[in-house]
């Protein structure tokens, strides 16, 4: 692949929620291993909405937010704002790698 062609694929949406699905598999704030211990989609169902948020102009904080927001209430587990913090920013950074993203929450 071209450096062209990964860069029209960044910009492709299926493909871009793609990128956010590789990240929110090793965010795994469940800890179910997904591949391993649970479907390899575990979270799958979240990167549509995440790339939205990216695509509109969000905040790291907010994205930060977010990712804690699906921990604690949809998932159920303790918030892990540091793990959070790293995976926002991971997004960030595949989705959007021209930019520089810095989180209030450090």
């Amino acid at each position: 692949m071209t450096t062209h062609d990964n860069k029209t694929n960044k910009r492709d949406p299926a493909a871009r929620i793609s990128l956010v699905q590789g990240v929110l598999r090793r965010w795994d704030p469940v800890g179910v291993q997904p591949g391993r211990f649970a479907p390899a989609e575990e979270y799958d169902n979240y990167a549509p909405q995440i790339v939205s948020m990216v695509e509109e102009g969000c905040s790291a904080d907010a994205l930060v937010a977010h990712l804690e927001h699906l921990s604690v209430n949809t998932m159920g587990v303790d918030s892990n704002l540091r793990a959070s913090t790293k995976f926002a920013a991971e997004i960030l950074r595949t989705l959007c790698p021209q930019s520089s993203w810095t989180t209030s929450k450090g």
